[in-house]
């Protein structure tokens, strides 16, 4: 009596005779894997997730993370306000240093913004960084007790409003008399300045070129775009994207095709896995699929 055969072992025996077969099977579906996998450059910087555009698909990042390019300059726009990337993005700690491109040659942009960013994506409070307050439109400013005042005026013409003076000032330094001052001023925004940069400013030499120096240095962001769903994707060798059809969902694009969560949807903390693990349903489906269709 011959021995009878398994139906998985055959299942298996099959599958992995395709593969063998067809080493260059590719499904429809793995596509955005493909694509996901591959970062994106603009001059010198590099881009993976959450960052998309330069060419890298929408479902390949976060739908608040949409990047250009200008003259090699990488550009991202938060609440309105254009930033500059400056250094490669930090994906160990989801850091980004960024700087205002509206202040970087300028200490007068045309139009004012304070500097906001989405609470809920950024974290922008554990860089060791202070807000500098930049005052514009200020006339007869001449605040009591305060010396030397004129150590830390410009001038500005912003928008068209005639040439007026204009003051910076590290703003965790404003006392209450001195602010009853600068309500004289028509216009105010703050900017976040790396603390080692923003210590020079208090000095009495400071300059409008000590302010530009300081600004175009830029400051620390740290995004949390769906961190808990893209570690786990990862872990499970998935590539982070977003739902083509609903952007504000994740989605984990693998080899095998497309999941919400992860890869397998199990395994996900690196524990080792059984032959079984490894030759999971979907990829079993996915593979079979595929090879009816060429």
């Amino acid at each position: 009596m011959q021995p009878r055969l398994d139906p998985n072992l055959v299942t298996i025996t099959v599958v992995l005779a395709t593969i063998i077969h067809l080493p260059a099977l590719r499904c429809q579906d793995t596509q955005p894997y493909d694509t996901c996998g591959q970062s994106v450059k603009c001059g010198e910087i590099e881009f993976e997730y959450p960052f998309w555009g330069l060419g890298r698909p929408a479902y390949c990042g976060h739908p608040s993370f949409q990047l250009t390019c200008r003259s090699d300059v990488p550009l991202l726009v938060l609440e309105s306000v254009t930033y500059r990337v400056l250094v490669d993005p930090d994906s160990s700690t989801n850091t980004i240093t960024v700087a205002r491109n509206d202040l970087w040659s300028t200490s007068c942009p045309q139009y004012l913004h304070n500097t906001s960013y989405d609470s809920t994506l950024f974290n922008g409070n554990n860089f060791g960084q202070e807000d500098v307050s930049l005052y514009y439109g200020c006339r007869n400013l001449t605040p009591g007790g305060i010396p030397a005042i004129a150590n830390y005026r410009f001038d500005c013409d912003v928008n068209g409003t005639g040439r007026s003076d204009s003051y910076f000032f590290r703003t965790s330094y404003i006392v209450p008399e001195f602010e009853n001052s600068l309500v004289r001023c028509n216009n105010s925004i703050t900017v976040p300045v790396d603390r080692s940069r923003v210590n020079g400013l208090t000095s009495v030499t400071a300059t409008e070129s000590d302010l530009s120096s300081a600004l175009r240095a830029g400051f620390k962001l740290q995004w949390m775009a769906n961190d808990d769903e893209c570690d786990q994707c990862v872990r499970s060798d998935g590539r982070c994207g977003s739902n083509s059809t609903s952007p504000e969902l994740f989605a984990c694009y693998c080899a095998s095709g497309n999941f919400s969560l992860t890869c397998n949807n199990s395994n996900v903390n690196g524990e080792g896995k059984s032959f079984s693990d490894l030759v999971d349903l979907n990829i079993l489906v996915g593979l079979l699929t595929c090879s009816s269709s060429i």
